[in-house]
């Protein structure tokens, strides 16, 4: 599978038993994270699926994972400190991506964090968490400049007045 069909999930930050298991990092949501099926990981820009037998929350941010053919240490060891992508999510308005967790930018200035995104009018409007307040900002293509997944960072030229609103 190529890059561009694809959706940073997080990296395999350490082994987790004898058999196998690892735990994992990312910044999506567990709703998403703990009803997946397969994943790609990251080996020198090719992307290799695996299966997944079992995935949950085991603290903050952090999955325990079993992974189909992975049932050693030495096996897991391979996949330790790799990047793990999925197939890219599609909202329910056919939008590209799911945007909870990233960090949002206006001019290369940090605003906020994107804590929920509202699918039920024509066009996905991100909640944007700033410092002192919750603000709303459309999701179009007008106003974003890039959205990076690795990152998890979204850069957008909004109008002027927007973030007062």
């Amino acid at each position: 599978m190529k890059k561009p069909d694809l959706q940073y999930l997080g990296e395999f930050i350490k082994l987790f038993s004898f058999k196998g298991e690892l735990i994992f990092y990312s910044e999506l949501k567990s709703v998403f994270v703990e009803n997946l099926e397969s994943l790609f990981v990251n080996f020198n820009e090719s992307y290799v699926p695996f299966q997944i037998i079992k995935v949950k929350s085991h603290k903050k941010n952090n999955y325990r994972i079993q992974l189909k053919n992975v049932d050693s240490e030495s096996k897991a060891k391979r996949l330790l400190k790799k990047d793990i992508y999925i197939e890219r999510i599609e909202n329910s308005d056919n939008s590209d991506y799911l945007v909870d967790n990233f960090k949002v930018y206006n001019n290369n200035k940090y605003i906020g964090v994107v804590i929920s995104t509202i699918n039920k009018t024509e066009q996905s409007i991100m909640e944007v968490k700033m410092s002192d307040k919750v603000v709303l900002i459309p999701l179009v293509d007008e106003f974003v400049v890039e959205i990076n997944d690795q990152e998890l960072k979204i850069d957008m030229d909004l109008p002027e007045g927007l973030l007062e609103i």
